[in-house]
């Protein structure tokens, strides 16, 4: 599986009021929707005041590097990046992830004596 990750800083001169911003926004809730080859989608503004963090932020799953290069190639994918391209900085990093595993089962705890 492979996880990706894009972190969206906003350029001088647009807010969450922009008009760019605010169509950049929709498209991007909409990704989920209309590529299939992501699993898992979420997307949304940033709620931390921290001076080194990022304004928005994407993240998705998908089954492997060949549905990573489909999605990229995607024109909806096309769409929505470019509409970021002019209002926005961006870092992304794509990550391999394991299934999810099973968390350990805590060992039952043995009074001292027994």
């Amino acid at each position: 599986m492979i996880r990706h990750i894009v972190l969206f800083r906003l350029k001088p001169g647009f807010s969450w009021e922009s008009p760019e911003v605010r169509e950049a926004e929709a498209l991007q809730q909409r990704m989920g929707e209309e590529i299939e080859e992501l699993r898992e989608w979420t997307c949304g503004r940033n709620v931390s005041d921290r001076p080194v963090a990022y304004d928005y932020a994407v993240i998705g799953l998908l089954d492997d590097e060949a549905a990573v290069a489909r999605y990229l190639a995607h024109p909806f994918h096309h769409e929505t990046a470019s509409s970021w391209t002019p209002i926005s900085d961006r870092v992304i990093a794509d990550i391999e992830e394991d299934p999810p595993r099973q968390a350990a089962s805590p060992s039952p705890r043995h009074p001292e004596g027994e």
